[in-house]
């Protein structure tokens, strides 16, 4: 898929800590997405006003935390981007307040 100035994954795939970091515009922001090898996703908000401000963000599998936990989708990251949005403050471009 090509969004503005760079290519994404496409919205079903399931990129692993394997395959390196990606880069995914969400409602006109950029944010850089490194899958860690536990399945952890850590967001950096690169258009932000805040430099390297973003968000990490796990899975566990109810009643068994040592279970694996298939990597979300690139649909699935999207939408915790957008949740992180949501809880921004426009004036201070950070969550509160």
């Amino acid at each position: 898929m090509r969004t503005g100035e760079h290519d994404e994954p496409a919205g079903d795939s399931r990129p692993t800590a394997d395959e390196g970091t990606f880069t995914l515009m969400v409602i006109g922001e950029i944010f850089t997405v490194r899958i860690r090898p536990d399945n952890t996703s850590d967001y950096t908000w690169e258009s932000g006003p805040n430099k390297a401000y973003g968000f990490s963000s796990s899975r566990r599998v109810a009643g068994d935390p040592s279970a694996a936990c298939p990597a979300p989708t690139v649909d699935e990251h999207r939408e915790s981007i957008r949740d992180f949005l949501g809880l921004i403050n426009p004036e201070t471009g950070y969550i509160g307040d």
